[in-house]
């Protein structure tokens, strides 16, 4: 892209990195000095396909520039611009990058992952655990071509992990429905956690487990979320799992049937 978009080397990118730097934190001082509390961020737009350590360079030249400190901390935006590798690859970088960074003391180190290999989740969750502390993300992977990664799907996989995101999506319906007014745009039937069909089985095998682990639960009381393919207790972001969750369909095998009939009907079919 420097080559492409600049026409310059890693030099001439850092001076424009630098003099831009300089001349935001000129132009904000004002406000500083009137003690407004502003958090300056910069990203290296190419990051992913960019030699680490000319990102390194860069990066650190412009928390110099902006004059950050441990105190109050630039953050630093790595994306995974326009997807080229796989998670794991991205994880690498964000490792490398930050252990060499040597104003890592002064950063606050950000992912913004893109969604072209449909892997922007799993970028950002390797990416954290590379050691990053920060996402950009967006409600439902909105975002250019394919998107941007799913800021519901991440907050919620790391939710099932027992990690907590900060973030309310008790009431996902609620949500799911002024995005599709906003936006104009709709959420597919089998977008995770949010979709129609995401705590729905038409398979038998599936229907068959899922009964048994409702009946499970309802016998032993069990406090935990217990129940096979149903990744999350659908209550916890205001789904229902009474009406949804078993449906009859071609797919279908009689443990199915007779989980409907017993439901909704009361009569209790034998083996």
């Amino acid at each position: 892209q420097r080559k492409v978009v600049f026409h310059t080397d890693v030099e001439g990118v850092k001076k424009i990195a630098v003099d831009a730097a300089r001349l935001i934190r000129e132009l904000s001082q004002p406000a500083l000095d009137a003690g407004m509390d502003l958090r300056y961020e910069y990203s290296p737009e190419s990051f992913m396909g960019t030699e680490m350590d000319a990102a390194v360079e860069i990066c650190q030249a412009v928390i110099e520039a902006i004059g950050a400190t441990p105190e109050h901390k630039v953050i630093l935006n790595l994306p995974t611009t326009v997807e080229n590798c796989m998670p794991n690859y991205f994880a690498d970088e964000i490792e490398y990058f930050i252990s060499r960074l040597p104003g890592r003391d002064r950063a606050i180190i950000s992912l913004h992952p893109h969604n072209d290999r449909g892997e922007g989740v799993a970028a950002a969750e390797l990416g954290l655990l590379a050691g990053a502390e920060r996402v950009e993300a967006t409600l439902f992977g909105n975002g250019e071509r394919t998107g941007n990664v799913d800021m519901v799907t991440l907050a919620l996989n790391l939710y099932t992990q027992g990690v907590d995101p900060k973030l309310d999506f008790s009431d996902i319906n609620k949500i799911r429905d002024v995005y599709e007014r906003v936006t104009k745009m709709k959420i597919g039937e089998r977008q995770p956690y949010v979709g129609e069909l995401v705590f729905t089985a038409f398979s038998g095998s599936h229907q068959d487990a899922i009964s048994k682990g409702m009946k499970f639960r309802q016998e032993r009381q069990e406090p935990f979320w217990t129940v096979p393919y149903l990744p999350l207790d659908p209550h916890d972001v205001n789904r229902e799992y009474e009406t949804d969750v078993i449906r009859i369909n071609s797919q279908s095998g009689k443990g199915g049937v007779a989980f409907v009939m017993d439901t909704f009907y009361g009569f209790k079919l034998p083996k």
